[in-house]
């Protein structure tokens, strides 16, 4: 045990939960700032062609 009577186990598991608690704040404020972010006008134009596209193959098979 060390001095605060904690086994040592328990105390490397405690610093892996916090490490990996803060990971993923850290990983979910990048999302969040990403999420936020404009879609560029060159990925809208391309969404749209695409949606075009799969549009026409539809309507073309009836």
């Amino acid at each position: 045990m060390d001095k605060s009577g904690k086994s040592k186990s328990v105390s490397a598991d405690l610093g892996t939960k916090r490490r990996t608690q803060r990971i993923g704040e850290q990983l979910r404020r990048v999302y969040d700032e990403v999420a936020q972010e404009d879609i560029p006008d060159e990925f809208l134009r391309l969404l749209e062609e695409a949606d075009h596209a799969r549009t026409s193959k539809t309507s073309d098979k009836t």
